[in-house]
Formats: structure tokens, sequence, C-alpha cells
């Protein structure tokens, strides 16, 4: 294991680290933050639902999937062996 924590990727990663502890904390917030812009969240409209599935309708309807407000789809069984995953 401790081999592996010498890969050029997790040494330019520590770098980057000591880079960015050197950075006085208004900078590290400053620029550690991205505004993702949302034209529904940010049309300043209150809105209010009568039910939990109103909202949810109303999120699958206006929002994109990558925000995190999509309903999962049908589970599938995959066994561990067939995800590449082990159990030890």
């Amino acid at each position: 294991m401790i081999d592996s924590m010498n890969r050029p990727d997790f040494v330019d990663f520590r770098r980057q680290c000591v880079r960015q502890l050197a950075r006085p904390v208004s900078a590290r917030i400053r620029y550690g933050f991205f505004r993702n812009p949302n034209p529904v969240r940010d049309s300043n409209k209150n809105l209010a639902f009568g039910s939990m599935s109103e909202y949810r309708k109303f999120c699958e309807d206006n929002y994109p999937e990558y925000f995190g407000y999509a309903r999962p789809g049908p589970a599938t069984l995959r066994s561990l062996s067939d995800s590449g995953r082990t159990n030890s």
C-alpha cells in the first residue's frame, strides 16, 4: 500500500494540497466553491407544493438528472463478481 502512495498522481495531489494549505483561508473559501446556475431555482419564485409527490414531479420535470432530484430506476441485482468487487 505504501508503494501505491508514491504513484506520480498521488505525489502531484499531495503537492496541490500543500499549495492550497499555503493560501489564506479567505482565498480557499473564495475559490473552493462554484456557482452552478439553475434557472428554476434562481427565478426568485416561492414555490409551495401540496404533497411530496407534487414536489417530486416538479423536480423531475424541471431539474436535470445530474442535480440528483431524479427518482431511482428499477433496482437490478448483480453479483459482486459481475461488478468486479469482492467481499474481502
